[in-house]
Formats: C-alpha cells, sequence, structure tokens
C-alpha cells in the first residue's frame, strides 16, 4: 500500500513570556527540531510558519493565518509543532483546531514533544496538555507584570527608548542619568515655553537653529531607527513637530519620576499607574 505523502507546515511561535524558558524555546531550537523530524518521517515540508513575539493567548497572529489560507487552498495536510503550547495556549480554541478544524480538511496534526499525533487514536492527553499551558500562560504573565511593577515601584527604567536629555547609568542598568550632550535642549524648550512660546513656534525656532530632532541623537547613540535617516537629506534631522514638542513639554520624566500607565504585554492589557523617583535625574 502507498503511503500517503504529507505536504507539511512546521509551526513555530515565541512570546516575550517564552523567552523566559531560554535557549529550549528558541525559534532557532524549535526550527531545528521540527526539520529534523520532518526529515526523519519523510514529509515534504511545504513551508515554515514563524510568529515571533505574539501571544499563544490568542490567534491573531499573521503566519498562523498564513498558514490556515495555505490550508485552506489545499497546500498542506499536515502540521507540525514542538508541543502543543507553540500552537496556542488557549486550551478552548486550541482544542478546536485539534479536535474540530485540522480533521474537517483532514489534516494531520503532530505535537511532537507531547506525543500528540491525530493518525493515532491514543491522544486522550491533548485536552488536559492544553489546560495546563493556558495555566501556565497565565501563571507566566501574572510572574512577569509583578516582576515590572516591581522595577517601577523600585524607579527602574526599562522602557525600549530613553527620552532625550537622558541616556541609562552605565553602572546601573535600569538607571537614567542626565546625557551632558543633550540636556541643553531639553533646557532650551522649556526656557522657550516659559516665555511664551507655543509648540509651533518651538519647533520653527529649533529647526532655524539646526537642532537636531530626538529620533536623530537616538540613532546617532544607539542605532535606533537609524535607517529613517540613510540617503535622506540633511534637513530631516532638524524637522522638529508639534508632537514631539508637546510630548517633551508634559513628559513628568523631566521632573525626575517616571509614568507608566495602560501597558500592553503579550497583547494582554493591564493597568497601572506610578509616579516614582528616578535618583536624582531631574533636569
Amino acid at each position: 500500500m502507498k503511503q500517503q505523502q504529507y505536504n507539511t507546515a512546521l509551526y513555530m511561535r515565541l512570546s516575550r513570556d517564552d523567552e523566559l524558558e531560554g535557549e529550549s524555546a528558541s525559534i532557532s531550537t524549535q526550527k531545528q527540531i521540527l526539520r529534523d523530524y520532518a526529515n526523519e518521517q519523510g514529509f515534504l515540508v511545504v513551508d515554515e510558519y514563524v510568529d515571533d513575539g505574539f501571544s499563544g493567548t490568542n490567534f491573531e497572529r499573521p503566519s498562523f493565518k498564513r498558514m490556515i489560507e495555505d490550508i485552506e487552498d489545499g497546500k498542506i495536510n499536515c502540521v507540525v509543532t514542538k508541543d502543543l503550547s507553540r500552537l496556542g495556549r488557549n486550551y478552548i480554541l486550541t482544542g478546536q483546531y485539534t479536535e474540530l478544524y485540522f480533521p474537517s480538511k483532514g489534516v494531520r496534526y503532530i505535537a511532537i514533544h507531547d506525543g500528540v499525533d491525530t493518525i493515532r487514536e491514543d491522544n486522550d492527553i491533548a485536552p488536559f496538555k492544553n489546560i495546563v499551558n493556558e495555566w501556565q500562560a497565565k501563571e507566566t504573565s501574572r510572574k512577569v507584570k509583578n516582576a515590572m511593577k516591581a522595577k517601577f515601584k523600585n524607579g527602574e527604567y526599562i522602557a525600549p527608548v530613553v527620552p532625550i536629555g537622558y541616556k541609562i547609568n552605565p553602572a546601573e542598568k535600569n538607571r537614567l542619568v542626565v546625557d551632558e550632550e543633550t540636556k541643553w535642549i531639553v533646557e532650551k524648550i522649556f526656557a522657550l515655553a516659559a516665555h511664551g512660546y507655543g509648540a509651533n513656534k518651538i519647533c520653527r525656532t529649533l529647526a532655524a537653529e539646526k537642532i537636531p530632532i530626538p529620533a536623530w541623537w537616538a540613532s546617532q547613540k544607539n542605532g535606533y531607527k537609524a535607517n529613517i535617516f540613510e540617503g535622506q537629506p540633511e534637513g530631516k534631522k532638524y524637522l522638529w513637530n508639534i508632537v514631539t514638542v508637546s510630548k517633551i513639554l508634559q513628559n513628568e520624566i523631566y521632573l525626575g519620576n517616571t509614568c507608566y500607565s495602560l501597558v500592553y504585554l503579550n497583547q494582554n492589557p493591564f493597568f497601572f499607574f506610578k509616579l516614582n523617583k528616578i535618583q536624582d535625574a531631574s533636569i
């Protein structure tokens, strides 16, 4: 009897919470495991689908959606993941895919490390694995949130971009200190505002004096969004806008405070508001 040809999708997913598991959960590790397995089983790999930085608690993921489109188009009849949690951490939705959707489309699903293979009839453990995976996602998210709140309470700064006028303290991670190279720009903006200048007039003044915008300083210091200035006329770095100036004037970080409000962590919103002193970092 001729063996069925499996046109296979290798699906990989990693969220910020999953990164806590270390290299064992990394995309590179998942990819190697899936490739080795497909090769051993003689599967034809149609494509590899990677959602890096997406939560498993929902299925609003670009590569997952693309994989579903390929299933609908009849390109795929087998999906392989490292384990069930890579497919998803919502036990109801994950179960709908593994128990209903995949079988209805004639798609074989394999979770290698969980020993799940829908071609077999001994997959009773899968629903319980899905429940555990959802619980783990919630527990990990809770721990991360609590850790972040502790950092905020301690006045630590963990945002990816440092406001102009500050820099990360080289001697103490997550602490800001005044940046002597750029603090004068902030001082000038506040001085102009104190003299009655509106945001629009401040923008024109800064541009006329050829004072670079915050994005340009960030690109020079750490390469942040450096590509937006590549091949552009020099005048681009002096294009101040009202929004940027207004945010600087309203930002309490220039009083030495850090403010955090609605934060999205892996697409799960949680609210907290902290107003904490940064150690002697007011400008």
